[in-house]
């Protein structure tokens, strides 16, 4: 299976996840994936698209996952520093990071907007995703060490 293919086919499945569990950001992992294995290339092309999908599907004006976004690539360059990233440790911190900054980011700027989010529901949801988020970045990992990595290998 080739590069392209996998990730077509990750976004529709992420896609289809977050539909159907609220909360989850199945692009956060890919992400962060594409960092820790350096697939710049990758992730310049795909980001854009996964931006543009996540910020149509919610209803606070365009930005907020770009700076959700940016914010996590700057917490994996931030743990990377510290932590390796072969630890379970690099993973848990950027899920929890995550996670925070989800909920901070909503609280901001629906309060600039002056839009009422109520505050136990967003708690949830940005557990939910630093929950989800170690889950998807194994799956992640597993299937493109197992599946897309041995087709390197032949070539």
């Amino acid at each position: 299976m080739t590069e392209t293919i996998w990730w077509t086919l990750y976004t529709i499945i992420a896609v289809w996840i977050q539909s159907q569990v609220l909360g989850a950001d199945c692009f956060g992992p890919a992400v962060v994936f594409c960092l820790q294995t350096r697939r710049y290339g990758s992730l310049t092309c795909l980001l854009p698209v996964w931006i543009l999908i996540q910020e149509g599907a919610g209803s606070l004006p365009f930005g907020s996952m770009l700076l959700y976004y940016m914010g996590l690539i700057y917490f994996v360059i931030l743990v990377r520093a510290y932590i390796s990233i072969t630890s379970p440790l690099y993973i848990l911190s950027l899920s929890l990071a995550a996670g925070l900054w989800h909920l901070s980011i909503i609280q901001a700027l629906s309060s600039l907007q002056e839009i009422h989010v109520a505050m136990q529901p967003l708690l949830f949801q940005s557990i939910r995703l630093a929950a989800v988020f170690p889950v998807l970045w194994a799956l992640i990992s597993l299937i493109y060490y197992f599946r897309i990595m041995p087709s390197y290998a032949r070539i």
